[in-house]
């Protein structure tokens, strides 16, 4: 089994809130009072200056990919800022993955009509963090790359995908775009930027899921295949 399917085995299993973490060790299951702490941490970043620089440069904006966007920034500063992760020597790491997906299902959430039956935003999440786990793993040899950030832009796909109610081949279509649309640099993890960074990620994952949705194709295997991102990265 390929890493491509064995993240919509997860993605499959999501429509069943209570098995989806089930036979997978790379994520706990999300509950609702993480999403009640991520959403406090965004209000807590509100005001940063990454956010405050974004509106200023899209002041009027209602789509869920970039309220994703602006979302995974605010939190990334908040979480920056608490535990010294700005610029000069108290810098600590703050893991992108779980902030762009958890942006992911918060801004989707509540611009959805209904949600898929039987799908939940945790349930959601959960799917979408443990995708993100399983794509850093095969990004063994990263070098300078933040494959955090990387992997968080699969796991906001899947989260987009489950939320937006796709098909498989719609989630698989999804996996493709964001695989092709995966960045983020370890050297922006002192700076304004990562929280940039993590905050497009997030965004990507939301767009790439609306353009699946619309009928975009992309590779089949973006992690695995011969030219896919694992082969990219390592």
């Amino acid at each position: 089994m390929t890493s491509t399917d064995e993240i919509l085995a997860l993605a499959a299993s999501a429509a069943a809130p209570r098995s989806a973490a089930a036979g997978t060790e790379t994520s706990a299951e999300v509950t609702e009072a993480d999403l009640a702490a991520f959403s406090a941490a965004a209000a807590r970043g509100a005001g940063s200056d990454v956010v405050r620089v974004l509106r200023a440069i899209r002041p009027v904006a209602a789509d869920p990919a970039w309220t994703a966007w602006l979302t995974a920034a605010a939190a990334t500063s908040a979480a920056s800022e608490a535990t010294g992760h700005g610029e000069g020597p108290r810098a600590g790491p703050v893991h992108p993955a779980w902030l762009a997906v958890f942006a992911a299902g918060t801004a989707l959430s509540g611009s959805v009509e209904s949600l898929p039956s039987g799908v939940t935003v945790t349930a959601a999440v959960t799917a979408g963090m443990s995708a993100a786990a399983i794509t850093e793993t095969g990004l063994a040899d990263w070098g300078g790359w933040s494959s955090g950030t990387v992997a968080a832009v699969i796991g906001a796909g899947v989260t987009a995908g489950l939320l937006l109610g796709l098909t498989e081949p719609q989630l698989r279509a999804t996996l493709g775009i964001c695989a092709t649309q995966a960045a983020g640099l370890a050297a922006a993890e002192a700076t304004q930027a990562f929280a940039l960074q993590v905050g497009k990620a997030a965004f990507n994952g939301v767009e790439a899921a609306l353009l699946a949705r619309a009928g975009f194709t992309a590779p089949a295997e973006p992690l695995d295949g011969r030219r896919g991102l694992f082969a990219l990265f390592g």
